[in-house]
């Protein structure tokens, strides 16, 4: 009896309203066509922090920051300095719960999962990096192509050959958060407007779709494909933003009100509430508990702010989003098109991230395709970025991750038709 083998493979940065604009255009017949062996997730969400390291770790984990404990970054009112979470993740992952179980892993640029547990040279868990760096998709395709068609690569030093795919591949390529963020990549320069940037986009997302095809058939062609589940998503979208920051004039507007606020760099004894920035969002540490009447105060003034769209406070945070105890009093999240960056968008372009609840960070791609997966076409119940791997775990392997709190979804194989909730948050 052949195994079952998943493939988890995460094209960083894909935001819904991408695919959506690819539709429009007609140029989604890749995606479309791939759909017919499966279903698109069409209500996929990312986390609370949609930031890349916080929502890798969340989606191979099944699990948010109070498992993880990586939601990017933190101001630690001890040792009064911010700690960067980096690539560090506390919680069982995907990998390691497979490897525990018998099964063999294999991490294709999936940095997550480098050392933990995939490392260079070994067979049973084994990391794959493309010889060319930098690397782009199409490099990190022919490596996972290679791979299916049994051809020798490499791991470190040493040479495998696969008679079949490994039991859990991840593969990793951020040529669409690169693009998203409007750096300059590969032959794309930095560009002037968002327009301009989504044309990049749509180009790129051309290539991946026929890679992904690419991909699928040589599996068809081997016999792979009937026994095999292929996840494709994201962890984030993309947002752009532009202009001058809204950083200073919340500085004024919290002193203003009597709340003495600072940048963690610029603390005094004096200081009663630290403002970190992340790119868009902003956090607020109080160094002491505020008062009722402080705390309102704080609240009445961020939430007046005309480029505010929401308010978050630390027990919402923690109770509906599974945020780690580590984190804010309060998390400010702007409107589109404003942000709390350290310094102003030059106004001859445009800035672009995704720790944001706009819906282009927010709804995220997603699409599962497979030999014994359910053909529905489009999936439209709303499906948490953590809900994905547990789910699949569970249904192809019987495999449980220690720390995972997600959402087990049943009715997306051909076998398994009824739907449960285990753990999630309401």
């Amino acid at each position: 009896m052949a195994h079952k083998k998943l493939v988890y493979i995460n094209i960083d940065g894909f935001s819904f309203s991408y695919l959506e604009r690819l539709k429009r255009k007609g140029k989604a017949g890749g995606f479309q066509r791939l759909q017919n062996d499966g279903f698109l997730f069409t209500g996929l969400r990312s986390g609370l922090v949609s930031i890349t390291n916080p929502m890798q770790s969340a989606i191979l984990c099944g699990a948010w920051s109070e498992k993880t404990h990586n939601f990017y970054q933190h101001y630690d009112l001890n040792e009064g300095r911010v700690i960067k979470h980096k690539r560090t993740f506390c919680a069982e992952n995907a990998a390691q719960a497979l490897l525990r179980t018998g099964h063999t892993v294999a991490s294709i640029h999936q940095f997550m999962l480098e050392n933990n547990p995939c490392r260079e040279g070994d067979a049973q868990c084994a990391y794959f990096r493309c010889g060319k760096d930098p690397s782009d998709s199409r490099d990190r395709f022919a490596l996972l192509k290679r791979m299916a068609l049994g051809q020798a690569v490499y791991t470190g030093e040493r040479k495998i050959v696969y008679s079949e795919l490994p039991d859990f591949t991840a593969f990793y390529i951020d040529d669409i958060d690169s693009l998203g963020h409007n750096n300059a990549y590969g032959p794309y320069p930095k560009r002037a407007t968002f327009e301009e940037r989504q044309r990049d986009i749509e180009e790129r997302l051309e290539v991946i779709q026929q890679e992904l095809e690419d991909f699928v058939d040589i599996c068809k062609q081997r016999g792979l494909f009937q026994n095999m589940a292929i996840l494709i998503t994201t962890d984030h979208g993309m947002t752009p933003f532009y202009g001058k920051s809204s950083l200073p004039d919340l500085l004024v507007r919290l002193n203003g009100a009597g709340i003495k606020a600072t940048l963690p760099e610029m603390r005094t004894t004096d200081t009663q509430v630290i403002v970190l920035p992340y790119t868009i969002e902003a956090s607020l540490y109080c160094i002491h508990p505020l008062t009722q009447e402080q705390r309102q105060t704080l609240l009445k003034v961020c939430r007046s702010a005309p480029y505010m769209q929401q308010v978050l406070e630390k027990e919402e945070m923690r109770h509906r989003y599974g945020m780690d105890s580590r984190g804010p009093d309060f998390l400010l999240c702007p409107h589109a098109g404003s942000h709390f960056y350290h310094k102003d968008v030059s106004e001859d372009t445009f800035g672009a991230s995704h720790d944001s609840l706009d819906e282009t960070s927010q709804h995220i791609f997603g699409m599962l395709i497979g030999g014994k997966v359910r053909h529905l076409v489009d999936y439209p119940e709303a499906v948490s970025a953590i809900d994905l791997l547990p789910t699949l775990l569970h249904t192809q392997f019987g495999c449980t991750m220690r720390d995972s709190t997600g959402k087990i979804w049943h009715g997306w194989f051909e076998d398994n038709q009824s739907m449960e909730r285990i753990g999630a948050f309401e």
